[in-house]
Order: structure tokens, then sequence, then C-alpha cells
């Protein structure tokens, strides 16, 4: 391994290891020579303020995508759990607003937050709103609405809002993001009171997220119908198969889905799979 690589590898390594300390550990000679040549202490303090700037920098990168969860645990906690995933899940690329998408999964497995169990479900609306919001945008097309009476459904499928994602859980967990987003104090402390005791009673959830144009993005509950149509059609299938076996009142269902930006356009198969 050339030199300049063992270096940036073995500073990787102590940034990112679980457990790794700086201060009293002795550094490796040429971690030693690189950080001597960059103009930084050659004892343990250099290597600690890279690692603390590294932990500063996950805590606000995890509580920007997790505002949510960030006011259930605490700013405090959230930081010890931004530090915690660091370690354990470390980003794997430069743009850490791609990093935190393992946080419901190490949140569902964390002993600390069993009595918790719904938390990693609000985690996972959230990380979808996250996508969402950073999904490419998608201009309306309604004039493409004509292909449902021009031609065989078979061969068409639906045009879905941007960052679009279905989402199942067996906590009803939408209220609480939705209490927690409204936009004054006075109405999340009102909304957070409306819920109650029991915030996310245990009952299967169906949970929408997308966004429309460039405002943010939003969620809310669908019906397992609803759900299932667009799982289908996120998947790739044409609309008349997706519609099979499906509860639904498509006549009903299409103008509302338009109204509320779900649905953007209709396609066709083909071209989507080539888009894709």
């Amino acid at each position: 391994m050339h030199t300049l690589e063992a270096q940036q590898q073995a500073l990787l390594h102590a940034l990112l290891s679980p457990g790794a300390q700086a201060v009293d550990a002795p550094l490796p000679d040429r971690l030693k020579q690189f950080i001597a040549n960059n103009a930084y202490p050659t004892n343990g303090r250099g290597l600690n303020c890279y690692q603390s700037n590294a932990h500063a920098v996950a805590e606000r990168a995890l509580s920007a995508a997790y505002p949510v969860v960030t006011a259930i645990l605490s700013d405090e906690s959230m930081a010890q759990l931004a530090r915690a995933l660091w370690h354990s899940h470390p980003p794997q690329r430069g743009d850490l607003a791609h990093w935190g998408d393992t946080l419901a999964s190490f949140m569902a497995s964390s002993p600390q937050l069993a009595a918790l169990p719904w938390l990693s479900g609000v985690a996972r609306v959230e990380w979808a709103l996250h996508q969402a919001d950073g999904a490419p945008d998608a201009e309306p097309d309604l004039s493409s609405l004509a292909l449902l009476v021009e031609e065989d459904p078979d061969h068409l499928t639906l045009c879905l809002a941007p960052g679009l994602q279905v989402l199942h859980s067996r906590f009803a967990v939408v209220p609480v993001v939705l209490a927690h987003k409204l936009p004054t104090e006075d109405e999340r402390t009102h909304a957070i009171e409306q819920l109650g005791d029991v915030w996310c009673p245990e009952q299967t959830e169906h949970a929408l997220v997308w966004r429309v144009g460039h405002q943010p993005p939003m969620t809310r509950t669908a019906t397992e119908a609803e759900a299932s149509l667009l799982a289908a059609l996120l998947a790739g299938q044409a609309l008349l198969p997706a519609m099979e076996g499906c509860d639904l009142d498509f006549s009903a269902w299409l103008p509302q889905a338009l109204q509320q930006g779900l649905v953007i356009g209709v396609g066709h198969v083909n071209d989507k799979q080539s888009a894709l």
C-alpha cells in the first residue's frame, strides 16, 4: 500500500472505529508524520480534534434528517445516538445528506430503546421525508390523462409524485410525526397533548410520503387498497394488473390523488421502465 493511502486509511480507522481513543493511544509513525506535515500537533490532541469535529458533524446531520426523533429523545440523547451510529454505520459517501438511513434498524435493535418500539417507525417516515425532499423534480402533465380513455390500461401506468414511498408499520406513527411538524409551538403542543398517553398504538398502518413541487414533503396514512395500488405501480406494474385484487374505487380515488399531487400524469409502462 502506498504511503499516502496507508496514512489515509489509518486516519479513517481512528475517526470511524468504535472506541478509538486518541488522547492516550500512541499514533502510528506514518500518521504522526501526516499530521505534522499538515501543521497539526503530533500527539493525540490533533487526532482528538478530528474526532470531535466528526462527531459534531454527525450530530448536526442526524438531527437535521430526524427532527421529530430529536424532539422526542432530546438533543443530548440524539447526539449520543449520532456518535454511536457514526461508528457502527460510518458514512459511505462524502455527502452526509445520504448518511443516516440505517438509524431505524439501529434503534429497533437497541436494548436502550426497547421501551419505545414504535420510534423506529417514526424514523422510517422521517427518512422517507428526507429522501423526498431531495428527490428530482417532476412536472405534472395533466393532459396525459386522456390516455386513460384512449389506450389499453394494460400498457399504461400512473406517473407518481417525486419521492413517493409506501411504508408499512405495526404502530400508528404518522400522527406523531404530523404533530411534531406543525408550524408553531402552540400548535405542536396542542397536537401532542391530543395524542394522549399512548402515542403510537399497536395497529397496522400504511403511510405515504411524497413531495408536491417545491413544497416541503408531506405524509399521511393510506388505506390498504390505496397502499397496495401505489406499491404495485412503484414496483413497475402496469395500471390494470396493479388494480387486480385491489378493492379501490379508482374513479373516486384518482381525482383526489391528482388534487393532492400523488399522481402527476399517465405514461406508458415501457417508457417508464426505459427511464429507470
